[in-house]
């Protein structure tokens, strides 16, 4: 039954789409090649062959490649580097969660203490109880302290001014500019910047919620700041409203640049990260059960055993382009008859500008709803069994003591797949996967899983970029094969949008470029500052008031390399000729070895040694490591592609002689997991 004009009017459109293809197909007498589903049977995937990979081979890793940028006609360049991956729970070096990092030495007592209240985040009542404490003695001169920590903090009297009505809440704006003159930017001209937009719930109890406007300068290091928050019971009603303050700002950065100590740096957005639901409420366009949801392409979903699904076609629907987003031109796709005023922004591809967020569509989305097709959603011939579940939960739990610090959350059973985060969807596809699913399903299934794995893996790699089209083939074999396996009513917008996953790469570079990862587990941040239930958007102002108040502090990037020892010993082993001061532990940048913990002391050098470190000696102004490397090395994999090229090896036999290696050789740390057959090395790629 046709309920609305709209509905009415995509009909009549697919009819006469309908009878064009008919005459169309009658002209050129071309035959479909697109698989019978009436049928509902499970097609084998036997008759699609798995691309194959071409002999050109990435020579120079360290070769800049240029990609296009969000903004109409302009370029950028991205850092040379490894894989970099933000992960969502990385509390130490990455996020502000540490908020301030010194520039100086604090020297007095009352800074001392401005600075624990405020980095520990203490709260008020036992501010005051220690200065009530410390008025009370006198071995410490307490004249310079007030008695109350607003006073001491320098909280503010009153925000209501600064505070302005979007229905149905309320909406603060931080600014910009003022949070990147927070930092160092003085080796930047170009300052670009990422911008996150998404919802946060306060509490289980209520619909309190934050709906933050987050930035971070797209560098080596991401600290992540606000630009404005809203506060309410509800989303803002308005998208437009409610980024009415940002829009007036960027549009003035965007023209005249920021002047920083004189200098006047050019402004740019390099990226917009949202989830699904937040681009459709930012952008006004229909969310992710929309027929015409996908906002890449103009394909239309079908409604199929009581869901929005789009199947898979090899005949591609038209690109979305900025020009059609101007003028409407696809009615459905829009919510209302006003677009969203971020195309007053000048020189901004609104298409281009958004990512598809890998965080979201690919771990929270693909990765997830596979284990879960696995377990009980999907057809019965790939549902595991019931004993099956159980030896791969047991796999994950034992991998487990072999997870090393440098992942937060570590791996748990299968059944708990509904509570698992983004990081560990994320060891999943890219680590442990392939070792605990060898011989748990089907060929077929297998086969999928590892197309994205190792799409997944080129993609998140800067230096990959000359295997880009194979990973575009290699998606779209995934979602081909994903159709026939699991059935096209499982083509959701999210295994829809891994066809376009590659664009991103075009765009921003590796995908954690454009990722949620930072922002996600900046929300942690922003939730810490509420204390109690009544007025969090007030709190939030006054702990970021009282944060940039002081003068002894503010942010500053980490230095790319930076080398710190812990733990001395005398225990060895050490070569002749090699005296110095032995250590146990070596931070170099984000690479952490301890050689007294095993799972620790793995490491993989530029010339492809896998190495097990023994020792850390510290000579003179050098830094050496002392230790073993295996003696025998093969491919864990052979198919999509060779997984030595992305230094993943089945390692064996352990060098009985010592050698040395200089840290400068060191590539990446390596995660060494035994299987109960042999030890696979794989190197950790958000380090």
């Amino acid at each position: 039954m046709i309920r609305t004009n709209r509905t009415k009017k995509r009909k009549i459109n697919r009819e006469l789409h309908d009878i064009q293809t008919i005459y169309s197909a009658r002209d050129t007498n071309v035959e479909s090649s697109e698989p019978d589903f009436a049928n509902e049977v499970l097609l084998s995937t036997n008759g699609l062959i798995l691309p194959s990979m071409s002999n050109t081979f990435c020579q120079n890793n360290t070769t800049k490649t240029t990609y296009i940028t969000s903004s109409i006609n302009s370029e950028v360049e991205t850092q040379e580097g490894e894989v970099v991956i933000q992960d969502e729970d990385e509390v130490v070096i990455q996020q502000q969660i540490e908020v301030v990092q010194r520039i100086e030495t604090i020297s007095t007592f009352k800074e001392d203490l401005i600075a624990w209240a405020i980095e520990c985040k203490v709260c008020q009542s036992t501010v005051n109880k220690l200065l009530k404490i410390m008025k009370k003695r006198n071995t410490i001169n307490t004249d310079n302290l007030p008695s109350d920590c607003r006073t001491l903090l320098q909280t503010p009297i009153t925000l209501s001014a600064n505070i302005r009505n979007v229905d149905p809440g309320s909406y603060y704006h931080f600014g910009l500019a003022a949070g990147i003159k927070r930092y160092d930017t003085s080796n930047l001209n170009d300052i670009k910047i990422a911008i996150g937009i998404d919802g946060l719930p306060l509490a289980k109890s209520s619909n309190s919620q934050f709906w933050p406007i987050l930035a971070f300068i797209v560098d080596e290091a991401k600290y992540v700041f606000p630009i404005g928050v809203y506060h309410g019971n509800a989303k803002p009603m308005d998208s437009n409203d409610f980024l009415a303050d940002f829009i007036t700002e960027i549009k003035d950065l965007l023209v005249n640049g920021i002047n920083i100590d004189g200098s006047n740096k050019k402004v740019s957005i390099h990226v917009f990260v949202c989830d699904a639901p937040a681009k459709s409420f930012v952008l006004k366009i229909k969310g992710h059960s929309g027929f015409y949801s996908c906002t890449r392409c103009t394909q239309e979903g079908e409604y199929f055993k009581n869901r929005v699904c789009f199947p898979y076609s090899k005949d591609k629907s038209d690109e979305r382009t900025h020009e059609a987003y101007l003028n409407m031109l696809n009615e459905e796709h829009h919510v209302g008859n006003t677009l969203s005023q971020l195309v007053e922004l000048p020189g901004l591809d609104l298409i281009q500008t958004f990512s598809l967020d890998y965080m979201h569509l690919v771990c929270l989305g693909a990765v997830r709803k596979l284990i879960l097709l696995w377990l009980n959603k999907g057809p019965l011939k790939v549902r595991l069994p019931n004993c099956d579940v159980h030896k791969l939960s047991k796999s994950l739990l034992e991998i487990k003591s072999f997870i090393p610090s440098d992942f937060a959350r570590k791996t748990r059973e299968l059944q708990d797949i509904g509570r698992w985060k983004a990081t560990e969807l994320r060891l999943f596809l890219l680590y442990i996967g392939p070792i605990v699913l060898k011989n748990m399903t089907n060929k077929d299934v297998l086969t999928n899983f590892m197309c994205l794995h190792v799409s997944m893996l080129i993609l998140l790699s800067p230096n990959r970029a000359c295997h880009l089209e194979y990973a575009k083939e290699l998606l779209d074999y995934f979602v081909n094969t994903f159709q026939i396996i699991y059935g096209r009513e499982h083509i959701s917008h999210n295994i829809h949008g891994l066809l376009h996953l590659t664009d991103d790469y075009r765009y921003y570079g590796p995908l954690d470029n454009s990722s949620a990862f930072a922002f996600e587990n900046y929300m942690k941040e922003l939730k810490s500052n509420v204390r109690k239930y009544d007025k969090p958007l007030e709190q939030l102002i006054n702990r970021y008031t009282e944060l940039y108040n002081q003068p002894h502090t503010h942010l500053v990037k980490n230095p790319k390399q930076h080398k710190m020892l812990s733990r001395p010993h005398r225990n060895g082993p050490l070569i002749d000729d090699i005296k110095g001061i032995q250590y146990f532990q070596l931070n170099v940048g984000k690479i952490k070895i301890n050689i007294s913990v095993d799972k620790e002391s793995y490491i993989l050098t530029k010339n492809e040694e896998v190495v097990k470190c023994l020792n850390i000696v510290h000579i003179q102004n050098n830094i050496v490591l002392i230790g073993k490397t295996f003696e025998y090395k093969t491919m864990l994999y052979e198919k999509p592609m060779d997984s030595t090229i992305f230094d993943i090896f089945i390692v064996k036999k352990l060098s009985h002689d010592l050698k040395i290696w200089d840290i400068s050789e060191i590539k990446k740390k390596v995660m060494l997991i035994y299987d109960g057959i042999s030890s696979i090395a794989m190197p950790i790629i958000h380090t």
